[in-house]
């Protein structure tokens, strides 16, 4: 009877959720049009994917999987995922752990002996959550002078990973992405499975899923289908090259159908448990509490979340070597997407236009409806007293106001601004899908902008490249070392400008934000801030940037051989 009760209320939950949630039925031709840029005969292309009430209702591709032969993108076409691939990663651990041959509580160094100069534990949860502490590898790589073309071993990666164990903060108090700690659980899953990774993903996930497109490029190997990934330059295309050593996570190849089938695998485990889905759609753990569900938190494995007008996405992105891919789930509208492409730039915003056909009819109304908004009349010459140049001391980097058609606009990057809509003299409301507003205070000095989202709100102060501090930039010359990366680098004066230089790496030009910081015009070195001593003398500076604790560079002093030597 009991058993009875419980399919009944099953039922009665399956039946309530369709009545609720009954999506629109698309055609075609109408995914056809989402996607009818990269439809064409003589450019890389996109494939697509749709998995709906837990049936693979759409596949196809577009454009070329290879310029040179003419190749077309076919359902069949094997893309490079990249970070994507730690999905695998996390199930496999679960696996593990539903099998009992490991505990996701364990500390890492009770299986990776070479970790133990790690001075604080490290548990596997915190490397799946990205809470080890544990910079991103891709970023000390290329702050210590590696280019990207180097092959780079596991071995010099654990070299690297114990370099800077005792600069690292204590772990699960800070989130920061890691590729280094998914290496270390690629390994562990060796070990405790007894096996190379590879084969234990191919074996225990990818054939039970009937996953039979999915490859691992572990030896340089020929793939069958597989696009060729490409970068734009100017009207044409370059080739990119994908060598296996410019990664220190396994190279997988997939496709859309077989994204697909591992989205299914979410929905209703074949594999797993219910338990298992449940631990890997969970929010990271920071400082022992789950992270707000705030847009691009981070779940576990990588995945993030973000509030698609009024509905809840979750996301997996990847753009790297000229390919590009991207998962979307909706769990409460059983939906999901995948994209892949070969085109090198990102391409994730034509996969949540294609699931928004399904959902439109749950979703929130367009934000940019400002007559909604009971807003205050502010002149135009009110408007200009907030234009200006912005620092925003904590993500490092820079934001514009400025005044088009008498809006004030908040300017982020080319074509990704937002318009302010006047509340008060002095606060504003941002025209996004988020619940954002900006406040400024006009009689600090310098003057400073607010800008809150949800419970965060952000710092930034107004900023002149032409400043007073700017003038005498030789003050910041000298050489400066860095003990966490075994790297130094020369701080010059050339044509009025500051810039870094190191013997493996183009010039950084530095520019002047506020009193002693700069931040480069190069990935990874979003802020550059000199500090002094009691005298007022440069003792050295930290360079801040996404994906590593911030690293102190020395400065040098100049000895007196060295002054004889360069007379």
């Amino acid at each position: 009877m009991k058993k009875l009760v419980t399919i009944f209320l099953c039922l009665v939950f399956v039946t309530s959720f369709s009545q609720e949630v009954k999506k629109r039925k698309i055609t075609p031709s109408q995914i056809d049009a989402v996607f009818s840029q990269w439809d064409t005969q003589n450019k890389p292309g996109i494939a697509v994917g749709v998995l709906n009430d837990g049936e693979i209702v759409y596949t196809k591709g577009y454009g070329l999987a290879n310029l040179e032969h003419k190749v077309p993108i076919n359902t069949e076409t094997k893309f490079h995922i990249g970070d994507l691939a730690k999905e695998f990663t996390v199930y496999a651990l679960l696996l593990l752990e539903e099998r009992g041959q490991l505990s996701l509580k364990d500390d890492i160094r009770k299986y990776m002996p070479n970790l133990m100069p790690f001075p604080n534990s490290i548990s596997i949860t915190q490397l799946i959550h990205h809470t080890s502490g544990l910079n991103n590898d891709e970023v000390s790589k290329a702050l210590a002078g590696w280019k990207t073309e180097d092959v780079y071993t596991r071995e010099q990666a654990y070299a690297m990973i114990r370099n800077q164990t005792k600069f690292a903060p204590n772990s699960g108090s800070v989130q920061r992405f890691s590729d280094a700690g998914f290496m270390i659980l690629e390994d562990l899953i060796a070990k405790i499975s007894k096996m190379p990774y590879t084969d234990f993903v191919t074996k225990q996930i990818f054939a039970p899923l009937g996953m039979r497109n999915s490859v691992f490029d572990t030896e340089g190997e020929v793939i069958a289908n597989k696009a060729q990934g490409y970068f734009p330059m100017g009207d044409s295309f370059n080739n990119s090259t994908m060598n296996r050593h410019h990664t220190l996570l396994s190279d997988l190849y997939t496709t859309v159908g077989d994204m697909c089938l591992w989205a299914k695998e979410l929905r209703a485990p074949q594999i797993g448990t219910e338990e298992m889905v449940k631990k890997f759609n969970k929010l990271s753990v920071v400082n022992g509490e789950e992270v707000e569900e705030a847009n691009l938190a981070l779940y576990t494995g990588g995945h993030r979340y973000w509030n698609y007008r009024g509905a809840k996405k979750l996301t997996h992105i990847e753009v790297a070597g000229g390919y590009a891919s991207k998962l979307i789930r909706y769990p409460d509208y059983d939906l999901a997407v995948v994209v892949m492409g070969n085109d090198g730039e990102y391409n994730g915003y034509a996969g949540t236009g294609a699931s928004a056909l399904y959902i439109e009819d749950f979703l929130d109304s367009n934000p940019n409806e400002s007559e909604k908004i009971a807003s205050k009349k502010l002149s135009k010459k009110q408007l200009s007293t907030f234009e200006g140049d912005y620092w925003d001391v904590a993500n490092h980097s820079t934001r514009k106001i400025h005044i088009t058609n008498d809006t004030l606009r908040y300017f982020r990057t080319s074509g990704n601004e937002s318009a302010l809509v006047p509340l008060s003299n002095n606060s504003f409301k941002m025209l996004t899908w988020q619940d954002v507003s900006v406040s400024f205070d006009t009689k600090a000095n310098p003057k400073t902008m607010e800008v809150t989202v949800g419970r965060d709100t952000f710092h930034l102060i107004k900023y002149y490249a032409n400043a007073s501090w700017t003038k005498n930039l030789n003050r910041f010359t000298g050489t400066y070392y860095a003990e966490a990366l075994d790297t130094s680098y020369s701080l010059i004066v050339e044509e009025g400008k500051l810039k870094l230089i190191h013997p493996r790496l183009e010039p950084i030009q530095l520019d002047p934000r506020t009193p002693d910081l700069f931040t480069g015009d190069r990935r990874y070195f979003s802020s550059i801030a000199f500090e002094r001593d009691s005298n007022a003398v440069i003792t050295g500076f930290q360079l801040a940037t996404d994906g590593i604790e911030d690293i102190w560079f020395q400065k040098e002093a100049i000895s007196h051989e060295g002054l004889i030597k360069t007379k």
